[in-house]
């Protein structure tokens, strides 16, 4: 298997994680521990999305998810 097709692979499968992402169903986060598991579960799809739109060299959508992400981290930083 040579680049250009591990490539096409890796695409697949982050557009079909994005996909099922951006469908699953939302959680019910009540407390504390919840609230960063909700985070965690945001920063991954921002992450995943990011990724996936630099291989795309969609670099506007790419300057959005980094400030979402930038976002995210310092919500995250408060429960530490």
């Amino acid at each position: 298997m040579n680049e250009e097709e591990m490539d096409y692979i890796a695409e697949r499968i982050a557009s079909r994680l994005i996909s099922f992402m951006e469908n699953a169903p939302k959680y019910n986060f009540d407390g504390p521990e919840d609230e960063e598991q909700r985070l965690l579960v945001e920063l991954a799809t921002a992450m995943t999305q990011l990724d996936s739109n630099l291989k795309k060299e969609n670099y506007s959508q790419c300057e959005k998810l980094k400030n979402q992400i930038y976002i995210i981290e310092n919500k995250l930083n408060k429960f530490k």
